[in-house]
Formats: structure tokens, sequence, C-alpha cells
């Protein structure tokens, strides 16, 4: 039987829905009664994810990462605390040097709450920060301030944790300085960095202030490079990390390994064999499950694309044995956007910022 090693539990919780935000979520403004719903959603969805993992063939193993995200987990609380090991907790072993993350807002947690998760085995935070600049979190539409976000910054210092930011944001009436709020940051010693791009949902009332792309590019560029020359590896897309720290769960997800998930919209995947696998996302209304069989070709399709998202150096059999490759990413290397080791390959910071083009010349040359 296949062995299952990693979970993701999708908490939905948020004090106040974020209007760039298309992510599935519900304002915490009845905790108990929003606590004892999600407690049954949970309770149904474990017994309904057993007789999944029984159809495939899959057992479970010690978790080697666990990753708690929304949503804000922390807003689950003590109670979420005991009830996850009541339903969840109680059925699987953490490896001793398993990775447990937990995502949490500032001006949504308390000690003793953490306190309790901590005692669970969470050894790692993620901290939606997204900004540091007052006016530009008010843009942002989130509920937190700078202050705020300091007292959680101070309360996690020494500790393992990673800082969500985003870039992209709408301009009104001031330029933002993303390095100055990148350096105050630091000063605290995360020892990861998520950086993301403003994708906002449908509607967005500032969709008009966003900057354009090649605004956005020139900013992302420059947070890569501060955050390079502070020792950070830009090792994904998104994500930056000390030599050591890199997230392991997501990791996962990138070299398409086996990833359970639970809670409403929370999506997992499966790899039965070389030539099929299952991926299956949770319904909000419900403890049922939408599922897609994925072939041979897509499977092929998306680790060609999220091989390529990533940093580590790649052979050119891992992308495609199709003739065309070769051409395309010599001319890649003719435009500074990919460097060529021997035999393998590495992608430029540079390239990711117009990874999506640089997908379609490749699907196009493969052809």
């Amino acid at each position: 039987m296949t062995s299952l090693s990693s979970l993701y539990v999708h908490v939905p919780f948020c004090r106040h829905l974020c209007n760039y935000c298309d992510f599935y979520k519900k304002k915490f403004d009845n905790p108990h009664a929003q606590r004892e719903e999600f407690a049954q959603y949970l309770r149904n969805s474990w017994k309904r994810h057993e007789s999944i993992m029984a159809d495939k063939k899959i057992q479970w193993a010690p978790l080697e990462t666990l990753y708690f995200g929304g949503g804000t987990p922390s807003l689950w609380g003590i109670e979420g605390a005991r009830d996850f090991q009541s339903i969840i907790g109680k059925n699987l072993t953490l490896k001793p040097n398993a990775e447990v993350t937990f995502e949490v807002d500032p001006g949504a947690w308390n000690s003793q709450s953490l306190l309790a998760w901590e005692g669970l085995g969470v050894n790692r935070f993620s901290v939606g920060t997204q900004a540091l600049d007052d006016d530009f979190l008010k843009i942002l539409d989130r509920a937190h301030n700078r202050e705020e976000t300091f007292k959680l910054l101070e309360h996690l210092k020494g500790k393992n944790f990673s800082v969500d930011f985003l870039l992209g944001s709408p301009v009104l009436s001031k330029k933002r300085d993303v390095l100055s709020e990148l350096r105050e940051l630091l000063s605290y010693s995360p020892k990861h960095v998520s950086l993301y791009i403003l994708q906002p949902a449908a509607g967005y009332s500032l969709k008009k202030n966003i900057p354009d792309d090649e605004i956005v590019g020139s900013e992302y560029i420059l947070v890569s490079e501060f955050l390079r020359s502070q020792g950070f590896h830009h090792y994904e897309v998104s994500n930056f990390a000390l030599p050591g720290f890199e997230s392991k769960h997501n990791l996962r997800y990138w070299h398409g390994e086996n990833v359970a998930a639970l809670g409403p919209t929370g999506t997992g995947y499966f790899s039965l064999s070389p030539s099929e696998a299952f991926r299956y996302k949770w319904k909000p209304s419900q403890a049922e499950i939408e599922e897609e069989i994925l072939t041979k070709d897509e499977i092929d399709l998306e680790r060609m694309y999220l091989r390529l998202r990533i940093s580590a150096p790649f052979l050119e059999s891992e992308i495609s044995e199709k003739p065309g490759l070769k051409k395309v990413l010599l001319d890649w290397k003719s435009r500074g956007l990919i460097e060529q080791l021997n035999d393998a390959w590495r992608m430029k910071p540079e390239s990711w910022v117009v990874l999506d083009s640089l997908m379609n010349e490749l699907f196009s040359a493969l052809k």
C-alpha cells in the first residue's frame, strides 16, 4: 500500500473578509456555534477520508508535515486545539522531526492559544503580514495594523516563523517603500518569506489602481535581489528561505508527492502510479469531495510546470523527452532567464516574472 505522511487542514475562519481575497472563508462572528459546526464537519470528513484512502489502497504513516492554513487558523483558539486532537490528532502520529506549520494573523491570536497549539507539535508559524505600512494595510483592507504585527513578531522572535508579504498593492496617494518594510520585518529574524503578487477577486474596487505588470515585475526583482543579499535563498517563485528552512510541506506539492487534505475547499493529491493520480477537493457545504483523475499526460504537464517554479537544477529529461526542448532552453539562456550548469539547468528569478508566457513558448515548441 502507498503511505501518506503529509496533511493539510483548512480552517475557514476570518475576523474580516478582505476585499481582494477569493479564498473560501467565513467571518468569525459567532465563535462557539462556528467552532461546533466546524468540528462536526471535520468528524464527517475524517470518516469520508478514511473510506477514500481505503478505496485507493493508501495508509497513514507517521506525519512528516502537517499544515494548518486558512482563513485564519489562529482564530480556532484553544478550543480548536482540543477539537483537532480529539477528532484527528489522536488517530495520527508525528515523526520526531516533523514540520508542523500554523498560520496566524496579527490581532487574531493570544499567547495561551499559541501555546496550546505548540503543545500539539506546532513548531513553525506563518504570519499574515502582507504589508507593514498602515496606509497600505488600509488600502489592502487588512484588519490589523503595524503595531499588532510588531506585537506578534516580538512574541515569535527566536522561533521558526515565516512572513507573508504582498506586492502589487493599489497605488492611491503615495508610493510604497517595500524595502523599508522588509528591513523592519527582517529585524525580527524570520526564517522564511513568502512573496505574493496581488491577484484580486473579480469585481475588485481598486483594480484600476493596481500597477501594471512591468512595474510589479520590477518590484518583484528588487525584492528578490534584496532578500538574496540578506542570505535568503529564492527557492521557489514565491518563496525565500534561510538555508535549511524551506517549507517541507509545500515542497511536497511542488514535487508532486502525496498530500492529504481536510477542511472546506482543502485539496489533496495522491500519486497512484507513474501514469495516474487522484486529486480531490472538499465541498464547503458538506463533507464530500469533488474528484479528478489525472492521466499520464496531465501528470507530465503539471510536473513540467511545477519543476520550472523551483530553483533546484534540473535535467532536460525531467521536463520532457520531446524534441524542441533544448532549443527553447538555449533561447531562454540567451535572454538571461536561465543558467546552464554542465548537463543541468536552473531557472533565474527574472524568468519567474514572465513564467506564464515562457510556458506558452515551451508548449508551442513541444507540440
